[in-house]
């Protein structure tokens, strides 16, 4: 069963074939195209969709080596941008400040595979469209042998990204543990995710939280560096936030969103980035349930 209760949005309807799947780098000079799905009023910068996004969270938004912008997130918001009418704006940012920047105006969504909360879901709306797990990845070996959660986590140091739902989930699991009577982890939290690996690399940490998609990529880019511990937490939802009670804006992402859906898009990039066929959102949901709005969650 689902964690996340959501308030459905307009019904939306499929009206043809978009999106184009290239890859989006840093620049907003792509062309427009005309607009199928209705844009909301009072962008940040007229004709664009300006997003935040922390870059650091492979394969949903990372770097290039020549600095464009890469990954599932990255290339789904161009084909949204693209049903609206709008160029693609990004805003790279450190995690912790998405929500600000999108409070403040700076900018007009927040696409950086954001976990769905019950307390984010107090700050912001949610359009969900992708499931994905949590995983612990230690040095290649696992020499600490790591493979229950929390209970192997007693004693040990785990890195975490700053603001992201891996400080979250370890901060419950140290409860868990002191009730247990046994003794608590050692959270390091630091600014990303690339900084929580080298801490584990460096022998700083024992194991470091990322998502499960992130955990493959991370298993396949570095030659075997890393081991998968655990996996936890297989049922958080991730979703594009949008101000809170701003209908406009989460009724033309999620009727975009719908759009790229049934254009078969959206299943090309999880093929693309090779995530499971688990992570598909819309698998078991109809796109009238789309929602840009979440009570609970993961």
């Amino acid at each position: 069963m689902r964690s996340v209760t959501t308030r459905t949005a307009a019904t939306c309807t499929a009206v043809g074939l978009l999106a184009v799947l290239s890859a989006c780098g840093g620049s907003s000079t792509a062309g427009t195209s005309k607009a199928v799905v209705a844009p909301p009023k009072g962008l940040a910068s007229s004709g664009t969709l300006t997003y935040g996004t922390a870059a650091t969270f492979p394969p949903f938004e990372s770097q290039a080596v020549n600095g464009d912008l890469q990954g599932f997130d990255i290339d789904m918001v161009k084909a949204l941008s693209s049903s609206m009418g709008l160029r693609p704006k990004p805003m790279d940012m450190d995690f912790d400040g998405l929500i600000p920047a999108l409070g403040g105006k700076r900018v007009d969504i927040i696409n950086s595979a954001m976990y769905i909360t019950p307390e984010r879901a107090k700050k912001v709306d949610f359009v969900p469209y992708i499931v994905i797990g949590e995983a612990l990845l230690t040095p290649a070996g696992n020499p600490k042998h790591i493979s229950r959660v929390p209970q192997d986590l007693s004693g040990k140091t785990v890195a975490v990204t700053r603001g992201a739902i891996g400080e979250t989930y370890m901060t419950a699991y140290n409860k868990e543990l002191q009730q247990q009577g046994l003794p608590q982890m050692k959270i390091l939290v630091l600014p990303t995710n690339q900084d929580a690996m080298l801490a584990v690399r460096s022998g700083r940490a024992d194991g470091f939280d990322t998502s499960t998609p992130g955990a493959a990529s991370t298993l396949a880019g570095t030659k075997g560096q890393f081991a998968l511990a655990a996996t936890f937490k297989n049922d958080t939802k991730i979703g594009i936030a949008v101000r809170k009670g701003d209908s406009a804006t989460a009724t033309a992402i999620s009727r975009a969103l719908d759009r790229f859906v049934k254009s078969g898009g959206y299943r090309k990039l999880l093929d693309k980035y090779q995530i499971p066929d688990s992570s598909d959102y819309f698998a078991t949901t109809t796109s009238a349930s789309v929602s840009a709005s979440a009570s609970s969650g993961s």
